[in-house]
């Protein structure tokens, strides 16, 4: 009986123990939503009841006063849901078995005290713009400049601290008095928190105008020889032109569209703060020399791994730069130490291989030689020639003597010669000579040739940089190697950098930092660029007999005679050297050494008021020496010496200030920057040599060169700016700046203002979880501009570089100076919206911007009367309007799997000249004004048209909209308008997707219009090269306009008969030179630009090496592939491929050299795809 009834109460204990644990399983399980405005206590109550399937039980008297409330309880668990609708209502709850007891709450007596904090991140450094405030309650309060900050709480309060790009934190109030909070950065938030004008951190929340930021993540993850060109599709409104100059070139930057006529677009870059400048603008920016190496730009000189993030300032955003911000600003912040106690070691490594990718389409079925075409013989058949094509071809097209005329067509630089692989045999540069006979050899075509030409180039990287902090230092060292061999033979580019960062906080007051930077970048030889002699695909890429055998050049060009003298083996001995031999002996070695750095101290007397004393320094010198041993042009040979310095230093003092009042908050500065620049250079040089191969001033025969010139200017500044915001909810900001330069003698002040409202702040019943998250509506207006070159203001005499008789010439100025000159004015506005959508997985964010450019500094032609030929005036105008739009969003978002991320950027930009210039006395009106030229094609600002409208001579068209046709052949006239060079569109879309420790992503690159004038398509064609030139039956039955070529255009004679005339390819093809508008194409492309696939070592398996912190390792590659151009294109030309300076020497010495290549290709080299592996690891 009792161990029935032991058995009994075993059973009754587990049934009441489980019957608990599903009980308490069930109220955990529960979730609770109710989404109701104006109900009562006891309606929320009851919908409890209903979800949760427990009885609610409550004193009906003591409820039944209770005030309406409003809830937004959404799948909370059941007593977190109590808490909220309970919340100051004066009850509490109690949960027994499947009740819910509500019961009204003890009353304690609420004490108040003050408290005391500070807010720092995780490298110590004080936090602007934190928001502390009670959570649940009313008062905040933001913290100082030194992150301290005072709060009025009661026990058991929560304080709430957030402040985007960080973790919010839940502290709760204790018996303390003190609280040291560190902020842990929040790696999805983190792009909100921007780096903006003079360095300054702000929280993208409170910004009240356009920055777009980039971490260093984006700029390393697949890296490019020139950092920059890594920013190509991923910021809006930005355009970067990647130099065709291959090693070692340079990249322009341009923002919010093309807006000067006359002086440089490129974007001022601020490295930490301190203003860089470039070396150079533009491809053939060589003032001095028609010698044109591409040497790279400042920007490029920086190790990409020591970099933090980039931020793009556009318009407004940019206004406290003053005179240098017109074109808007690129700031770059580097690594800096971190404040983890301890010492870590990192390394950063990367080898790509390079290969040409896009070549020019060539034809491979004639070779060297004039009129011996198929159809040629059958024209000569039909005048009575009774010869077969192979006595044709040897008669007529080809025949090798000594490739300087004495044979047939032997000296001809095209290929409109004989049929190849049909059997012909002709003599030929490289046929064997028997008997003083060069013998007749196969007339075959070498398809790969120029593809071959190129070679298998390398790139690698390896940084090392070492980390140590302690209490009150941190401090970053690096030292970095870069080796890069170029695709074009011969050619390559070392840099060795070395980076120190240091930060100190002496005691409350005093804190001080330092960053330097040295690069030593040197080359053995840069190719030659633009169309000259020391560019090797002058020969080959335009001027060409396509069944020369490059692998044989390559094989002979040091060939020497049995006296030990070069023969300058080539397939021609007019013209053109071999490109082997340019590349080997006609070398452009490069050597800079440069040095920039900032260093800054900070004193704190309050703990609302800081100053800082910052000094930046920015210094290069650089030598380039070109030489010609023998060419065509120089066969005694040829040097130039260019020694080149620059120095810029800046000083700046700042005030700042972070003060709260109530529920307003001010972030202001005050500041004043002294600048001094001033540049050098000085050169010799030759234009023949006594002793060969001795390139030295005492070897010159005859006058040597010889050049001595520099440049000095100044300027002070003031500035200020002040941002209010007004419960974290609106801001305005004002900006004011005013600068004396010394190249422009009145001041000029620049004012800004803008401000933001954050809708779902104000209105906090504009957010839900589901749809929208944030709202923020922007606006602001701003005044900025530039200044001119030195030395515009007075008249110099200039000096001869050759002497006469041992006499040193000068000459008179032929620039009259300029009065009451004024800077050049730039006047934007925009508005723009910011939005988080569906739970913040999409983000947008749109602009409208107008920009209007005027009082741009021209030079204009004046009468001889006055003893000059031009003045420098200001005159002209432009404007600019334009959308941006970025959006981005998670498409799938699993923290524990596979995640989805997209991003969008798409920009238009539509300019228009409204004005040039009128002559105040004649009245007169200039309606064009030549920007640059290429050749016979000139790039024009005409009034009313868009910026860069290219002109040349172009079609006649008939009434009816045909192409008009005389003989078969089009008929043309100049002045035509045959060009716009402004894109329509641009835009970047890239992908990022992770799966636990893998991750790929990709970038496509679109660009819309955009006219190019290709001086190889215009060459390519005249000579024969290009594919297009013998596709089909042309070169066997003639061009039939409309009927066999061009089928998308009709072609009409005078009469108004459709074409039907057969004529010489030959004849027709040269038109492409004749007729410029033949050689314009749309650049439009769409290009793969980069992919990653990066596997991060999981911490599981670096935590038993005990010593590896972090390591990933990526495939990584840039430039990948070309997937689509415009029809237009017919050479298949890379559009990026484009020159950044033009071929015309009048425009190379001046202003507006500066754009002068905009619109134009010429010899470009073509693009390479890199592939590579990145290895990084942290000890």
């Amino acid at each position: 009986m009792n161990l029935y009834l032991l058995k009994a109460k075993c059973i009754t204990f587990f049934c009441c123990l489980l019957f608990a644990q599903t009980v308490l399983f069930a109220q955990s399980n529960v979730k609770i939503t109710i989404k109701k405005n104006e109900i009562t206590l006891r309606e929320a109550l009851t919908e409890v009841e209903k979800q949760s399937k427990m009885s609610v039980a409550y004193n009906e008297s003591q409820l039944g006063g209770s005030k309406r409330i409003s809830l937004n309880v959404s799948e909370l668990p059941l007593e977190q849901a109590l808490k909220v609708i309970l919340k100051g209502t004066g009850f509490s709850y109690k949960l027994k078995d499947s009740y819910i007891m509500i019961i009204p709450e003890k009353k304690e007596e609420s004490v108040s005290k003050e408290i005391q904090g500070r807010v720092v991140d995780e490298q110590g450094e004080a936090l602007i713009g934190v928001n502390v405030s009670i959570n649940g309650g009313s008062g905040g309060t933001i913290p100082n400049l030194n992150g301290d900050f005072t709060i009025r709480v009661t026990k058991n309060d929560f304080l709430k601290v957030s402040y985007i790009g960080y973790t919010t934190q839940m502290v709760k109030i204790s018996d303390k008095t003190v609280y040291n909070i560190t902020m842990a950065s929040d790696t999805k938030a983190l792009d909100e928190v921007v780096v903006t004008a003079l360095g300054i951190k702000r929280e993208a929340k409170a910004l009240t105008y356009n920055v777009q930021e980039i971490k260093a993540a984006g700029i390393t993850k697949v890296k490019d020889a020139n950092f920059i060109n890594s920013l190509s599709g991923k910021v809006a409104g930005v355009t970067i032109n990647q130099s065709s100059s291959g090693t070692g070139g340079s990249s322009r930057v341009v923002m919010r569209g093309t807006k000067s006529l006359f002086g440089e677009n490129n974007a001022l870059y601020v490295l930490d703060g301190i203003p860089m400048q470039g070396l150079r603008t533009k491809q053939s920016d060589n003032f001095y020399e028609s010698v044109e190496v591409a040497d790279g730009d400042g920007i490029s000189n920086i190790n990409p791994e020591d970099i933090e993030s980039i931020s793009v300032l556009k318009g407004g955003s940019a206004a406290l730069y003053g005179m240098r911000a017109g074109n808007g600003v690129i700031l770059v912040t580097t690594k800096s130490g971190k404040k983890d106690k301890g010492v870590s070691i990192s390394y950063e490594g990367d080898i790509t291989i390079d290969r040409v990718y896009n070549l020019p389409r060539l034809q491979n079925k004639y070779g060297q030689g004039y009129y011996a075409s198929e159809y040629d013989w059958k024209e000569a058949q039909a005048g009575g020639y009774s010869g077969d094509y192979q006595a044709f071809a040897l008669e007529n097209g080809y025949n090798y003597v000594d490739g300087m005329g004495s044979g047939i067509n032997d000296n001809a630089d095209e290929s409109w010669g004989p049929r190849l692989d049909i059997g012909l045999n002709l003599p030929q540069y490289n046929s064997p000579v028997i008997d003083g006979v060069r013998q007749a050899t196969p007339w075959v075509s070498c398809p790969d040739n120029i593809k071959n030409f190129f070679q298998t180039g390398y790139s690698m990287n390896h940084t090392v940089a070492l980390s140590a902090s302690t209490d009150k230092t941190s401090t970053r060292a690096s030292l970095s190697f870069r080796d890069q061999s170029g695709t074009t033979p011969n050619t390559d580019q070392k840099r060795y950098a070395m980076a120190v960062n240091t930060k100190m906080t002496f005691n409350k007051y005093i804190d001080f930092d330092l960053s330097a930077n040295y690069i030593r970048t040197k080359s053995a030889n840069l190719p030659g660029t633009g169309y000259n002699s020391t560019n090797a695909l002058q020969s080959i890429m335009q001027w060409f007999g396509r069944q020369v055998d490059l692998k044989d050049l390559k094989n002979n060009w040091d060939q020497v005679d049995e006296y030990g003298k070069y023969t300058h083996y080539n397939w021609i001995q007019s013209f053109h050297a071999n490109p082997y031999w340019t590349l080997n002996k006609n070398t452009n070695s490069y050597d800079r050494n440069r040095f920039y750095g900032k260093t800054s101290l900070y004193i704190k007397p309050t703990d609302w008021l800081k100053f800082e004393g910052r000094m930046g320094l920015d210094h290069y010198d650089s030598n380039q020496f070109s030489r010609i041993l023998w060419n065509i042009d120089y066969p005694n040979g040829y040097f130039r010496s260019f020694d080149r310095s620059m120095t810029e230093f800046n000083a700046d003092f700042i005030a700042y200030v972070n003060k709260n009042f109530g529920d307003w908050a001010l972030n202001g500065l005050a500041g004043a920057n002294y600048r001094d620049y001033q540049t050098a250079i000085m050169g010799t040089g030759a234009d023949e040599l006594t002793a060969e191969g001795l390139f030295t001033v005492a070897n010159a025969h005859g006058t040597p060169y010889t050049l001595n010139d520099h440049e000095k200017r100044r300027s002070n500044s003031v500035y200020a700016n002040a941002s209010i915001g007004y419960k974290n909810m609106a801001y305005a900001e004002v900006s004011v700046r005013n600068d004396w330069d010394s190249t422009i003698k009145d001041a000029f002040f620049y004012p800004s203002f803008s401000g933001s409202w954050i809708l779902t702040e104000t209105f906090p019943g504009l957010q839900n979880g589901d749809y929208l998250n944030f709202l923020k509506l922007r606006g602001g207006w701003a005044k900025i501009g530039s200044a001119t070159d030195p030395y515009r203001s007075n008249a110099y005499y200039s000096l001869i570089s050759s002497s006469f008789n041992g006499t040193t010439l000068f000459y008179n100025p032929t620039i009259l100076p300029p009065t009451n000159l004024r800077p050049e004015s730039v006047k934007t506005w925009e508005v723009g919206v910011e939005a988080n959508l569906f739970n913040n997985r999409l983000h947008i964010d749109a602009a409208y911007y107008n920009k209007v450019t005027s009082d741009q500094i021209m030079n204009a032609n004046v009468a001889t009367s006055t003893g000059y030929t031009s003045m420098y005036i200001n005159a002209g105008k432009i404007s600019n309007k334009g959308v941006e739009l970025q959006v981005s969003g998670d498409i799938i978002k699993n923290p524990k799997g596979f995640n989805w991320t997209a991003t969008l950027n798409w920009a238009k930009d539509k300019s228009r000249i409204d004005e040039l210039y009128t002559d105040p006395v004649t009245g007169q009106s200039l309606d064009a004004y030549q920007i640059g030229s290429s050749w016979s094609v000139k790039n024009y600002a005409m009034v009313g048209k868009s910026w860069g409208t290219l002109v040349g001579t172009g079609y006649v068209y008939n009434e009816d909209g045909s192409i008009l046709v005389e003989d078969g052949i089009p008929v043309y006239e100049a002045g035509k308008e045959i060009g716009d060079v402004t894109p329509k569109w641009l835009a970047g879309f890239s992908n990022e997707f992770s799966y636990k420790d893998w991750s790929f992503g990709f970038l496509l690159d679109f660009r819309l219009g955009g006219d190019i004038y290709s001086v190889t398509q215009a060459f390519g064609s005249q000579t024969g090269i290009l594919k297009h030139t013998a596709e089909g039956d042309l070169r066997e039955n003639g061009v039939v306009l409309g009927q066999n070529y061009m089928t998308d255009k009709v072609f009409k004679t005078a009469d108004g008969k459709i074409n039907d005339v057969a004529v010489n390819a030959e004849d027709f093809f040269y038109n492409y030179y004749t007729i410029c508008e033949m050689s314009v194409f749309d650049g439009s492309y769409l290009k793969l630009r980069e992919a990653h696939l990066t596997y991060n070592f999981p911490k599981s398996i670096l935590e038993k090496t005990k010593c590896i912190k972090a390591a990933h390792v990526s495939l990584v590659g840039t430039n990948l592939a070309l997937l689509w151009v415009h029809k237009s294109n017919i050479a298949h030309i890379d559009p990026e491929s484009t020159s950044t300076g033009g071929d015309d020497p009048e425009t190379a010495a001046t202003s507006r050299g500066f754009n002068s290549g905009v619109g134009f290709e010429s010899n470009s080299y073509p693009p390479s795809r890199s592939f590579g592996l990145k290895l990084g690891v942290t000890f």
